[in-house]
């Protein structure tokens, strides 16, 4: 085998390994990820150590830091409302995670953004010098042969080695000239041939490190990194010279079998992440199933949307815990995901806004009740005040509920007001009861004075009970609590001095009911002329029965006695009916 054959077939493993792209490099799964996660994440990110991974996993946490976002702002809308304010008032603001988590994806970001610009620009110098490498080796092959154009050669290679990548678009001709040259070369130094086999030997050592090191790649935990670390052992094995011819299918083989098997492993995991992927897109097509089902939701009732919010909130939630899907299914299905609860939260919107116009209007109206209450607040008018407020105090419960900005400050102004006028009528009825409390010392006083009297003084004159009656009601009132214990004692130190008088029965009943008129009050006087027109309808129709009975007595000595003991129950009868007729002319005044 020709040192050209062995070239091409070092470039045939380099080129039948897929080259290295963002598919190959290792991707984060950031679904579980919460934003302090991100934050960490980026912090410890190290971009130098794998520009390629670098990128492809800033885009994928973008995507999902946006996702998380975009769920904060619908939660954070929606508590806004729920709080009684206007969507139109709304503005998201980030906190502090969000604004940490932007400013390291920027740095990490320009470090990325900036190698590739440079990267691009190197390429740009590595084609010049290749391409001025490429003549110095046309000008050694033209030349005539010396001691020294050999070693001159192998540094040429040195450097072409050391030198990075080309454009893409100029690498595969570039590398077709630089391995004709190569052969062009060797093939026509037959006589460094030793050195050349020296050399062979020292690329063979080389090439056996190498696929030893990708042997112990085979058991590393991570397949994907064990792949890319074999991506480059791979192309640095590509790089080195031709090895002895009778070592190279052994050496050859050896790499093959151990790619193929690494290749095997990395197949065999990118097919269990596959199937995983399309397990998790079923899992996310049946919370996108469920999440449809509150599109068209819509209630009257805000538990009811709390219910519900709840609800989807928890689909969001559980949708976050779902790893990764198949690439192609990623962008589609968030974005639908997304828009249903988008829609869900954007109906509860239009509720709440009604919501708050409603709000609104109660705010008008208990701005009018307050002016009422506070319009009333100093009136003296007591009882009708009592009730104007109480009525403001009804009709304020039956109003529904305000914007919460207003909620506590409205209630104030309102409770202010109503609080002012009846803490007014409290102080008052605080002083009212002082008094009364010194008008019962004063009361029971004047009984104990009475009392005393009572026993000293042999008859009292109508006159002078009387008296003692008006200075009794010229004392004032007392507390409701005593009132009836007091009364009484005083009519009994009455009674006692009536008692004493010398005056015949009847008259003392008369003295004692003008106490009664004079003590009991309106409806004591009612009830006491009730009692006597009873009385006297009952004794009126007595003496109408007896008068009817005479009709039918007869003209004999045996009837005249029986009329005789009727007359005398007519004429009892009568003077009774006199007795409570004076009664009540007297309660009638």
């Amino acid at each position: 085998m020709g040192v050209s054959e062995e070239l091409n077939n070092d470039f045939q493993l380099h080129d039948s390994v897929e080259l290295a792209s963002n598919e190959d490099v290792h991707k984060e799964d950031f679904s579980q990820f919460s934003k302090l996660d991100m934050v960490k994440y980026l912090d410890n990110m190290n971009p130098e150590s794998n520009f390629h991974e670098a990128s492809a996993n800033l885009k994928s946490i973008r995507a999902h830091y946006e996702h998380i976002l975009e769920q904060e702002e619908h939660v954070a809308l929606a508590k806004f409302i729920e709080d009684g304010s206007s969507p139109e008032d709304f503005k998201y603001r980030k906190d502090d995670l969000s604004n940490k988590f932007e400013e390291v994806f920027s740095k990490v970001k320009e470090k990325v953004s900036a190698h590739f610009s440079d990267l691009e620009k190197q390429k740009h110098k590595n084609l010049e010098i290749k391409k001025q490498l490429l003549d110095k080796m046309r000008s050694i092959i033209a030349s005539d042969e010396s001691a020294g154009s050999f070693q001159e050669f192998k540094k040429l290679q040195e450097t072409w080695k050391a030198t990075g990548p080309v454009t893409l678009a100029e690498a595969k001709e570039l590398w077709a000239n630089y391995q004709a040259l190569t052969d062009m070369f060797y093939n026509n130094r037959s006589m460094y041939f030793e050195l050349k086999e020296l050399d062979r030997r020292k690329n063979l050592t080389l090439k056996q490190e190498i696929v030893s090191k990708i042997e112990q790649l085979v058991h590393h935990p991570n397949v994907q990194t064990a792949f890319n670390e074999m991506r480059k052992l791979q192309d640095e094995f590509r790089h080195l010279g031709p090895v002895p011819k009778e070592e190279h299918e052994t050496i050859w083989t050896k790499l093959k079998t151990v790619s193929d098997t690494l290749h095997a492993k990395r197949q065999q995991f990118l097919e269990e992440l596959s199937k995983q992927k399309e397990a998790n897109l079923l899992l996310k097509q049946e919370l996108i199933s469920k999440l449809k089902q509150y599109e068209e939701f819509v209630s009257e009732k805000i538990d009811d949307w709390k219910e519900k919010s709840d609800a989807v909130l928890h689909i969001q939630e559980e949708w976050k815990k779902i790893g990764q899907v198949p690439e192609d299914k990623l962008k589609e299905l968030s974005k639908e995901f997304w828009a249903s609860g988008k829609k869900f939260f954007s109906n509860k919107n239009l509720f709440f806004k009604k919501l708050d116009a409603k709000r609104k209007d109660n705010l008008d109206r208990k701005v009018l009740l307050c002016e009422k209450a506070e319009a009333l607040k100093d009136n003296e008018d007591y009882a009708s005040t009592s009730k104007a407020l109480i009525q403001l105090q009804k009709e304020w419960a039956k109003i529904g509920q305000v914007p919460i900005k207003y909620k506590d400050s409205i209630y104030e102004r309102f409770k202010k007001a109503c609080d002012s006028f009846f803490q007014q009528q409290r102080d008052l009825k605080v002083q009212a009861e002082a008094v009364l409390v010194e008008n019962l010392k004063a009361k029971e006083a004047y009984i104990k004075e009475l009392e005393a009297k009572v026993k000293a003084v042999t008859a009292e004159t109508e006159e002078t009970l009387m008296s003692y009656l008006q200075k009794w009601e010229d004392l004032g009132f007392v507390p409701m609590d005593n009132k009836k214990v007091l009364q009484e004692k005083f009519r009994e130190v009455l009674l006692a001095f009536i008692d004493k008088m010398p005056i015949e029965t009847e008259l003392k009943e008369k003295l004692q009911l003008k106490i009664e008129v004079k003590q009991g009050g309106n409806k004591h006087v009612e009830s006491l002329v009730k009692d006597l027109q009873r009385k006297a309808a009952t004794v009126k129709t007595e003496i109408e029965q007896y008068n009817n009975n005479m009709a039918f007595f007869a003209n004999s000595p045996k009837a005249s006695a029986l009329k005789e003991q009727v007359m005398v129950k007519i004429k009892d009868a009568e003077i009774e009916l006199k007795k409570l007729n004076d009664k009540l002319r007297i309660l009638r005044g």
